[in-house]
């Protein structure tokens, strides 16, 4: 790969700002991200750098020279900086990058690194495909390896075999999301990943599927015709995995539409089927990605399930939407998906929200009515700004009339809050007055009229009169348990629904 073929991302949004023709003639042998003031221990010769600009700073116009001086020095081939950060790349860093002859390249903030990392492993590995990589590997290791992984060996156990094998630097099998599935050695250190191979087709079918065979040491020129080979091999292991999530799906898939039916007959043969172990309690789990394809949302939830230690299955359900079914704890699988989500979200764009949903723990049979619990929670995280806190919400959680109002339909929601509050909300605007504040602040207070005067800095008849004005326009009365609560949950919709108050 030579660093003019970055030119061609341009349907990624990345553009040049500065890269003379002899400099885009430069090879690029890897590439890796970089967001520290002294980066070069982190670098390799050859790499083409990713920085999001975390380092820069305007009233420290010298970092920008720093910082190129350090990557080309490293022999870094070229600098891509993302514009989220910073809104633009500065102009001392174009000015650097000039003085180092070092091209330059920017990349929007709709457009993630691990797209562009991708994408220049993508060209990368198309260099490494050569006619002659079928020999790359002697005859014997490759039969050892090949039956190795025919036989199921634990894949780490495979890597460690073609590292010693082979002479090769530790090896890792990674995922889309960075999650390591195997390791040559469980004590690699903590290094940026300097190689990194597609395993089977290169992009997946979605931004969460697809391996990658890395290496956190450098890869010499004699080392990655072997580890491009190794790829191949491993290929193999990605189609055994995804065969055998595919039964495990429509067994999945036959036992929902049986449960659904009330016929439980076949239901031990299907769990079975469907990799879950016999005679222990499920829990459902609803993943949503409103606007993406459903295949997006089966291998969302594979990803995040991946992650917690416990036999799982997924199938598609519709529009946007994946069930998955796992044999562990509600508890445990919210935990360790709150953590790892961020992660997955990160893989697309933010107007691609993964919203999780968690039933509770059940027998079989009753997996039904446990997914119909975990949709509705699916409803309550996908309300939730992602700027707070993961969308997870577990069931079990949803103890308070405001967790509970998460869940509703929007339509629903946005009814019931028009009928109830929408006087209100219409009368305020009209007349400039601050009636629905009143009403939030009257119901905050207990109902108290003097503690509601005092939060307000308003005499005790003033509110009086207020509240007067909010039961004729709602024909509610606050005095009534019944109409309060009515009005209540409409306020925690109304403040659910970000609109704020007037």
């Amino acid at each position: 790969m030579l660093v003019k073929q970055v030119l061609g991302f341009a349907d990624l949004g990345v553009a040049p700002l500065w890269g003379p023709a002899h400099a885009l003639e430069r090879t690029v042998t890897g590439v890796t991200t970089a967001d520290m003031e002294n980066p070069a221990n982190y670098l390799s010769p050859g790499e083409i750098v990713l920085t999001g600009l975390i380092w820069w700073h305007p009233n420290r116009a010298e970092t920008a020279e720093a910082f190129v001086s350090e990557a080309r020095a490293a022999g870094t081939v070229a600098l891509i900086a993302g514009e989220g950060l910073h809104g633009q790349v500065p102009d001392e860093l174009v000015e650097a990058c000039r003085a180092h002859d070092l091209p330059l390249f920017s990349v929007p903030r709709s457009t993630t690194f691990r797209t562009i990392v991708d994408r220049i492993y993508s060209l990368l590995w198309t260099d490494l495909r050569e006619p002659s990589d079928s020999a790359a590997l002697p005859s014997a290791v490759e039969n050892e390896l090949l039956e190795r992984i025919a036989s199921a060996v634990p894949l780490g156990d495979v890597l460690s075999t073609a590292v010693e094998r082979l002479g090769l630097p530790d090896l890792e099998l990674v995922s889309a999301a960075d999650r390591t599935i195997a390791s040559s050695n469980p004590h690699i250190a903590d290094r940026p990943r300097r190689v990194r191979i597609p395993v089977g087709r290169p992009g997946g079918r979605s931004p969460f599927d697809g391996w990658w065979l890395c290496t956190r040491q450098p890869a010499d020129a004699a080392q990655r015709p072997a580890l491009g080979r190794l790829a191949d091999l491993l290929s193999a292991s990605v189609e055994q995995r995804e065969k055998r999530r595919a039964t495990h799906a429509a067994a999945a898939s036959a036992l929902l539409a049986d449960l659904d039916r009330g016929d439980t007959a076949a239901m031990p043969d299907l769990i079975r089927k469907c990799g879950l172990p016999a005679d222990v309690e499920l829990t459902p789990l609803v993943v949503r990605m409103p606007g993406a394809p459903g295949i997006w949302a089966v291998d969302a939830a594979n990803e995040l399930l991946a992650t917690c230690a416990a036999e799982f299955v997924v199938c598609e359900a519709g529009t946007a939407e994946s069930v998955g079914i796992a044999a562990a704890p509600p508890e445990q699988l919210a935990r360790q998906i709150s953590a790892y989500l961020p992660t997955v979200q990160g893989l697309v764009d933010d107007d691609r929200t993964i919203a999780v949903g968690l039933g509770p723990s059940v027998e079989p049979r009753e997996l039904i009515p446990a997914l119909t619990s975990a949709r509705y929670a699916a409803g309550a995280a996908g309300t939730r700004p992602a700027s707070t806190k993961p969308r997870v919400c577990a069931t079990s959680e949803m103890t308070t009339l405001s967790t509970v109002l998460e869940g509703l339909p929007a339509p629903v929601a946005q009814a019931f809050r028009s009928a109830t509050i929408g006087p209100i909300t219409r009368y305020d605007a009209a007349k400039g007055t601050r009636l629905l504040e009143t009403l939030k602040t009257f119901l905050d207070s207990g109902a108290s009229w003097t503690r509601t005067a005092t939060a307000m800095h308003l005499h005790v008849n003033t509110v009086h009169y207020r509240i007067e004005r909010v039961e004729a326009l709602t024909g509610r009365r606050v005095a009534n348990l019944h109409d309060r609560i009515d009005l209540q949950a409409a306020l925690i919709l109304h403040l659910q629904s970000n609109t704020q108050l007037p």
